[in-house]
Order: structure tokens, then sequence, then C-alpha cells
């Protein structure tokens, strides 16, 4: 378990999370646990949205162009289509 006096926190990222049914996606954090997203991910999917977390990188602006490039997915801001549950 990781607390606030780690000696070596993970370093933050963005992780790009994408609607594959609408064709959208956002990047979303800087974080350093993806798992809520992945779990809210997975529920998504459980009601029959397909949306995936990843890639994920450490600049959020070439995170997300390239994953628009690759894709062709639309973005949109942060929060838009998934939030995690706290």
């Amino acid at each position: 378990m990781e607390t606030e006096f780690d000696p070596n926190p993970p370093a933050p990222f963005f992780l790009i999370v994408a609607d594959y049914g609408t064709h959208r996606f956002c990047v979303e954090g800087p974080m350093t646990d993806d798992g809520p997203w992945n779990r809210a991910a997975g529920r998504a999917r459980e009601n029959h949205h397909d949306v995936r977390c990843g890639p994920k990188g450490s600049d959020r602006r070439s995170l997300s162009v390239e994953f628009q490039r690759t894709s062709g997915f639309g973005g949109c801001p942060p929060g838009s289509f998934l939030r995690p549950r706290e």
C-alpha cells in the first residue's frame, strides 16, 4: 500500500480513456493509479459500452495527438463520458 511517506512514489502519468462505440476519447490525469479508471471502464462494458483505457504516457499533448492520429477518434474534455467512483 502506498503512503504519503513513500520514498519512491510512482511517476504521474496521463491515461487515454476511449469510447469505441462513439469514437471519442479523452485524456485523464495526471494520476499515479489507473485502477479506478479501469474499474469504471469495466462497469461501462458490463452495461454494453465499449470503453477501454490506455495507452498512457507522461505528456498529455503528445499522447492525445498520437492516439487521435492512429485511431481517428475525436477528442473531448476529461470526464466527458466516464468517471471513476471514489
